[in-house]
């Protein structure tokens, strides 16, 4: 696949289109023509093209074969160790626990002060590690894989730089939602989240779902009018079921797709797509993932952001 994207697309960001300088290029009226334009300049493949012209109209593309499977098997290994590690993580959580006994958030020196049949239960509920690329070289490796950079930068028109990254075990039954509405990203929609399936996912374990078409003739301002100084994270605790209601209501007008991903599958989806985690059906198994978001280059926000904060 020819992921050299940057260099060929960059004449097409935003900047250049004369439509609208501050959404990304293929969020433009005019983004398929200007696709189709590239295209026939032979500036990329057909394949490609397919999997741009697909993002302007369903709001995703999954590509395969860019992660190395060992890579993938050796960190799955690490994170299960680091629950028997002998010496602790400085400053590291481990986050979203659902063990009965245990709180929701418990520092890594904390878990290996549990007993050890403790944490050989614990490897196998329900947690999420944040940022772990700052610990782990493999996980490091995988943040920073120059083709999905060479990707989304080619998606947004701009050089764009992975920023965040959680890795789970399970699924999440996430509520439906937006990234939008908790990233601080201005211009708007310079963001792109990339799901990294770390094994062979189960229709039964809670897979990711996404809303194709979503993305298409809305903007976060829609229900956060002076974003980027609010969104989610730092708006009066009383919008989130009524911003929970709005997604709902949007929802409906599309079809509900779910990822039944393959090892080393990666999903990149639209800063305002609509997407969240199916009900898992059996709680025994897992659904190993790695999520990062990029940014496009001097669009993160979130130095500017006040709070109080939410969360």
């Amino acid at each position: 696949m020819a992921f050299n994207l940057i260099n060929k697309l960059l004449p097409f960001s935003p900047f250049n289109l004369k439509t609208n300088p501050d959404i990304p290029w293929l969020d433009q009226p005019n983004a398929q023509a200007q696709l189709e334009q590239k295209f026939k300049q032979k500036k990329f493949n057909k394949q490609t093209y397919k999997l741009l012209s697909n993002w302007i109209d369903q709001g995703y593309i999954v590509v395969k074969n860019v992660i190395p499977e060992i890579l993938i098997d050796q960190l799955v290994d690490e994170l299960a160790n680091l629950f028997f590690l002998d010496v602790p993580l400085e400053g590291f959580q481990i986050e979203g626990i659902q063990m009965e006994g245990l709180a929701a958030s418990l520092a890594h020196k904390d878990v290996l002060n549990l007993d050890r049949e403790t944490r050989k239960k614990l490897v196998n509920y329900i947690w999420r590690v944040h940022a772990f690329h700052e610990r782990s070289n493999l996980a490091k490796a995988i943040f920073e894989n120059p083709q999905l950079q060479e990707l989304v930068s080619g998606i947004l028109g701009k050089p764009s730089i992975p920023k965040y990254s959680i890795n789970f075990l399970h699924g999440t039954e996430q509520p439906l939602h937006e990234d939008m509405a908790v990233f601080y990203i201005n211009p708007v929609n310079y963001l792109v989240g990339v799901w990294i399936a770390l094994e062979d996912i189960s229709k039964d374990s809670g897979p990711l779902i996404v809303c194709p078409g979503s993305h298409k003739n809305t903007t976060v301002k829609s229900f956060f009018p002076n974003y980027p100084e609010q969104n989610l994270k730092n708006s009066e605790p009383e919008k989130m079921p009524l911003y929970n209601e709005y997604v709902k209501s949007r929802a409906e007008q599309f079809p509900k797709k779910e990822f039944i991903a393959q090892k080393g599958d990666v999903l990149l989806w639209h800063g305002m797509l609509i997407h969240g985690g199916a009900k898992i059906n059996n709680p025994a198994l897992t659904r190993k993932s790695m999520v990062i978001h990029f940014v496009g280059q001097d669009c993160d926000w979130i130095a500017n952001a006040k709070g109080p904060f939410n969360w």
